[in-house]
């Protein structure tokens, strides 16, 4: 009898051990979540130096510097449409400590047309830094004023209408097959690497048209007269481009072509150091030298966060699911 109840003090007092371990472990990562940060801060760029995400990634950095008191080290780390970059990040701890820009479409149709190892659930959203809307344009000297006359080619001759765009996986190519399944106008997707290639090829007359990012980069093409833009893909005219919505033009579908350009930390990373660093995100879209460096026109004027990133990742999988998996 004193040897079983021996025993059975020894697995309650073993037992007990173990809860007092569970919660001194549960206490050290709250509190680590609470002081955080306290050591360098990595931003993963998934594409080269120099490029608007790169640029946004450095703006952001500084910001963050001053408002965290630690250093943030950007790390480019291009490849693969992106997954080079965001193996990183899922394979990282998830504290905070590192993080990585993305850009949606783009980010959801990698992982919806390949094999990465990664989906949305591998992420934690933190928040939006811009938002680039695009549009499909043509050479100055194109016989194709409207967006009309060249679906309208298009449906009379299938294989009439080629269009160029930044990639082959990405935002643009995509929302080019959704008009073609959507609207029966059979467009060619000739994919490049880029928006400067896009341009470089409309203004050698080599494609048709382009469907791209109206971006920083190609904005003075358009203001020169050099390119016309057709129709632009945001729900709203742009005060900045003189051309009409494809919703003004009744395709109301076509409003996925933005580039949306944000943060995201490894799924897992505590509520606490999230919501940290989307505050840190909130100001950085609110100091005047930072939006300067952005570009007052990308950056939303509503500040969308952690719950409104994540919306836009499902939305963007719901949006796309379908065609890719043709």
């Amino acid at each position: 009898m004193t040897t079983r109840r021996t025993l059975a003090v020894l697995l309650a007092t073993g037992v007990a051990l173990t809860g007092c371990g569970g919660a001194e472990e549960t206490t050290e990562a709250g509190g680590a979540a609470a002081d955080y940060p306290t050591e360098d801060i990595r931003l993963l760029v998934p594409y080269t130096a120099g490029g608007p995400t790169d640029i946004a990634a450095r703006a952001l950095a500084a910001h963050m510097e001053s408002e965290l008191d630690q250093p943030v080290v950007v790390e480019n780390a291009p490849g693969a449409s992106g997954a080079t970059a965001y193996q990183q990040l899922i394979n990282a701890e998830a504290d905070g400590y590192t993080l990585s820009m993305t850009a949606l479409p783009t980010a959801v149709l990698n992982y919806l047309s390949n094999e990465v190892g990664y989906t949305r659930e591998d992420f934690a959203p933190v928040g939006v830094v811009t938002q680039v809307p695009s549009g499909i344009l043509v050479p100055a000297d194109s016989p194709y004023q409207s967006l009309e006359d060249l679906f309208d080619a298009a449906r009379e001759d299938p294989q009439a209408v080629t269009v160029g765009t930044p990639g082959a996986t990405n935002t643009h190519a995509a929302e080019t097959q959704r008009i073609t399944e959507l609207y029966d106008v059979p467009l060619t997707v000739v994919p490049f690497n880029g928006n400067a290639e896009v341009q470089t090829a409309l203004l050698g007359e080599n494609v048709t048209a382009g469907f791209a990012n109206l971006s920083q980069d190609i904005l003075p093409a358009i203001e020169s007269g050099d390119l016309r833009v057709l129709a632009v893909g945001s729900p709203e005219p742009l005060p900045y481009v003189d051309a009409p919505t494809f919703v003004e033009l009744g395709y109301p579908e076509l409003v996925q072509s933005t580039t949306t350009f944000g943060v995201i930390a490894p799924a897992g990373t505590p509520d606490e150091v999230v919501q940290t660093l989307e505050e840190t995100l909130r100001s950085a879209t609110e100091d005047p030298q930072v939006v300067e460096t952005l570009d007052e026109r990308y950056v939303p004027e509503e500040f969308i966060g952690a719950d409104g990133l994540g919306e836009l990742f499902v939305e963007t999988e719901e949006t796309f699911r379908d065609v890719l998996g043709d």
